[in-house]
């Protein structure tokens, strides 16, 4: 069957509008042919919509199979509200693709073949144009992130000096800012897929420009790094913002990572940019702490003790440990006993006998016994507020694994 579109009568006009833009050529493509367009990267995010992004903020792209696709193939659109069906045409530049060009439409027995000429043309539009976007972008790139390594290492001193680089890319550096680190839990897997890493920029970049926030962020040693804004004089609306961005990022990048999971570390809030190298130095440690703690948004400024501990001497922090607990320990092991277990109990529960007694399915009097002889043990009294300390301590170190289990 002849196609009932000659690709030659699409040339002129989409050629014509081709300098302005992926954007104005999805367009114009979707006037000529009365159907939504849309443009996604490899991961079927979207990028470009030729009717706005508000309709397509959920979407999924379905392929009908899993090869790679070299052509035009079908696929289904699905929204948080519907399912559309499609047809597909990958975008690609000297063999490397950078995402598809997709009709959208309702009618189920709509023939796609018929469309394959002209997404092809359209297709090679777009990669000739969304190349060049890379490549000025890449260039853009290097002196904005010289300036963020800068930033981030406390190389520029002066405020002033800070706010000023800060306006050529529209970042306004009066109000303070927060920085956050996002990478991989997986220590061996720190994001050697390139692409996933630049995928994960990409929500971050998309998120804060939902919020209506000139993006900060770059990638450096395989993690992701942006700096959120808070200008809020209330620090708990800016906290609540703050949470739920981080809790957003998390989320969305969930749905593309599969097995790879996603964490963060939150940094405190600093009001003179030159002292943001902090934020990130503390964000790094909020990033390991909170993979160590099971803390899904680990903020810095949260973290008492752990913190402490974490910055001190291995050895110092073994050596202690041992002393603290390790007659409990030794006495365990030797008599079978379930003593360790009891006082660990105690210290999850504040000490209270009540409580802990619940916990435990005890009897408080079968609790009273234990903790006396833990005490007998120890050669300390449970209620003298210095040895909880110090037993709150000792725990502390044992749950930060990688500091304590090489004496644990």
């Amino acid at each position: 069957m002849q196609s009932p579109y000659v690709v030659p009568d699409f040339v002129q006009e989409l050629l014509a509008v081709s300098s302005s833009g992926v954007t104005a050529i999805i367009q114009k493509l979707s006037s000529l042919l009365s159907l939504p367009v849309l443009v996604v990267d490899p991961f079927y995010q979207v990028l470009f919509f030729s009717t706005g992004n508000e309709a397509v903020d959920e979407i999924v792209i379905i392929p009908d199979n899993e090869q790679e696709f070299s052509s035009v193939f079908n696929c289904q659109i699905s929204t948080v509200d519907t399912i559309k069906n499609g047809v597909a045409h990958p975008i690609t530049v000297n063999s490397k693709k950078l995402g598809f060009l997709i009709l959208s439409w309702n009618d189920a027995g709509l023939d796609a073949r018929r469309y394959e000429e002209v997404l092809s043309y359209a297709s090679s539009l777009c990669a000739l144009q969304m190349q060049k976007s890379l490549e000025i972008k890449r260039e853009k790139q290097k002196f904005k992130e010289a300036f963020l390594f800068d930033l981030l290492y406390g190389n520029i001193k002066q405020k002033e000096d800070i706010i000023e680089y800060g306006e050529i890319w529209g970042w306004d550096f009066h109000v303070p800012h927060t920085v956050i680190v996002f990478s991989s839990k997986e220590e061996d897997h720190f994001f050697t897929n390139k692409q996933m890493i630049n995928t994960l920029l990409q929500i971050v970049e998309k998120e804060l420009i939902m919020q209506n926030v000139k993006p900060i962020a770059m990638v450096k040693h395989q993690q992701v790094i942006t700096m959120f804004p808070q200008a809020d004089t209330n620090h708990d609306v800016d906290r609540g913002k703050l949470q739920a961005f981080t809790e957003t990022i998390l989320k969305n990048a969930a749905k593309l990572a599969g097995e790879l999971e996603i964490a963060c570390g939150i940094g405190k809030r600093y009001t003179n940019p030159a002292e943001l190298f902090r934020s990130y130095q503390e964000a790094k440690i909020a990033l390991e702490l909170g993979i160590l703690l099971e803390i899904s948004t680990p903020m810095f400024a949260d973290l008492g003790l752990e913190r402490i501990l974490y910055k001190h001497d291995l050895q110092d922090l073994i050596e202690f440990h041992n002393h603290t607990l390790g007659s409990l320990l030794e006495y365990d092991k030797k008599h079978d006993g379930y003593l360790f277990v009891t006082l660990e109990a105690l210290v999850a529960n504040q000490f209270d006998i009540g409580k802990t007694a619940a916990a435990s399915f005890l009897h408080r009097n079968t609790l009273r016994y234990r903790v006396k002889k833990i005490e007998d043990i120890l050669d300390v009294k449970l209620d003298d507020l210095h040895v909880r300390l110090n037993i709150l301590a000792a725990f502390k170190i044992r749950q930060l694994r990688k500091i304590g289990n090489e004496g644990c």
